[in-house]
């Protein structure tokens, strides 16, 4: 499998790193753009000096996913750590484990400390939790490759305490500008919704607080989306499991095909498959597609979540950035709202590609005046040059 550019020189940019004898380094890529592809060519580096590999996730179907794309790109077959299964005296040189599993001071002590050589954690942001933690003092001498699609974490405990270096970045712009990703356009829903009496738990809204602030809304909220997006293919983000069925209901009411998953949904695969070919056009969910799931007709991506957690936020809208020429898809619609907050800076579309908080405060306030669908880099252009202007008249006044 020949790599993309940007692909090739993250894989060189890490082994460089460990070359250089960096033990722990971050690649961050945005979401679909093939991250699981860079590690497993990295991991087929490693296995052919004949080191011992773990990719660990916090999740089943991201393990699932990691030895999917591992076997397909490199021919490499995985053993698991994962529940009953276990890799111990397997003749694989690649294991896919389970951090719930791992963990476990009894399962841990199974393993020598020099056991892998190398370990690569997906969804890397997650990588600071107490488990991680434990897993990677046990296997000290481990070479640590990170991998992540935002580089930040709610609870402000910072990457950087567990990564030496940043040996490579591909922004959500550079993507889209090489035609790897869909360009979003923004669009800002005229409706004010109010979160001033909302809670915090761990750094972001509490979701049943959330629930609650978002229910006198949910079918004004219906009413703008039959305007705007009948002829999509939309994903709603949602933040309980009873709001996202009440949203569902109310969406078929107003004519659209909407389904509803949650993981208690028992025909999960089959309503996902179902969306896939087009049977909805809609698909609501409490937060359990942020990760590990592809669908690249998706054109349009609704946040009722709302968050302060930009890694978070991106995943909700990574979604929905594939490119899917062969299903008519141009770009990816990303819809916001009046969030009334307070106290607290939340996500909103500029937070996908702003540095400057300045420039993402100006940006947001140009898309929502105005009022129809904004491409995302040349609303940042836009707001750039503003903030220059209004700096430049603040300077005039002074001297």
């Amino acid at each position: 499998m020949k790599l993309r550019p940007y692909q090739q020189g993250a894989r060189e940019a890490v082994l460089q790193e460990w070359g250089k004898g960096i033990q722990n380094t971050l690649v961050v890529l945005p979401t679909g753009t093939g991250k699981t592809i860079v590690f497993s060519k990295i991991i087929e580096s490693c296995v052919e000096k004949g080191e011992r590999v773990l990719v660990l996730a916090h999740r089943g179907e991201l393990l699932d996913q990691a030895a999917d794309k591992l076997a397909k790109s490199t021919g490499l077959m995985c053993a698991t750590e994962k529940a009953d299964q276990t890799c111990l005296g397997s003749w694989f040189r690649v294991a896919v484990g389970s951090v719930q599993s791992l963990q476990r001071h009894k399962r841990l002590q199974q393993f020598s400390s020099d056991y892998f050589n190398t370990i690569v954690i997906d969804e890397a942001h997650h990588a600071i939790s107490d488990g991680y933690q434990r897993i990677l003092e046990h296997f000290n001498e481990a070479k640590v490759l990170g991998v992540t699609a935002t580089p930040d974490r709610g609870d402000m405990r910072n990457l950087g305490q567990l990564f030496e270096s940043l040996a490579y970045e591909y922004t959500l712009i550079q993507a889209i500008r090489d035609g790897y990703l869909s360009p979003i356009k923004a669009q800002t829903i005229p409706i004010k919704l109010d979160l001033s009496a909302v809670g915090m738990q761990t750094g972001d809204f509490k979701a049943g607080d959330l629930g609650t602030a978002l229910d006198p809304y949910l079918y004004q909220i219906a009413d703008e989306m039959a305007k705007i997006c009948m002829d999509r293919k939309t994903v709603i983000f949602l933040p309980l499991v009873k709001t996202s069925q009440k949203f569902c209901s109310i969406l078929n009411g107003k004519g659209f095909r909407a389904a509803e998953v949650n993981g208690n949904s028992q025909d999960r695969a089959e309503i996902l498959r179902d969306f896939d070919q087009g049977r909805y056009n809609v698909l609501c969910n409490s937060m359990l597609l942020t990760e590990g799931w592809d669908c690249p007709s998706v054109d349009c991506v609704v946040v009722l979540r709302p968050t302060k957690i930009r890694s978070l936020y991106a995943q909700m809208v990574g979604r929905g950035t594939r490119p899917s020429p062969e299903t008519g898809k141009t770009e990816l619609l990303l819809l916001d709202f009046l969030w009334h907050t307070d106290r607290h800076e939340l996500c909103h579309p500029a937070s996908l590609i702003c540095e400057s908080e300045d420039v993402a405060k100006k940006m947001t306030e140009n898309i929502k005046e105005a009022g129809y669908p904004v491409d995302l880099e040349e609303a940042e252009e836009q707001a750039t040059q503003d903030v220059v202007a209004q700096r430049e008249e603040a300077l005039a006044k002074v001297l």
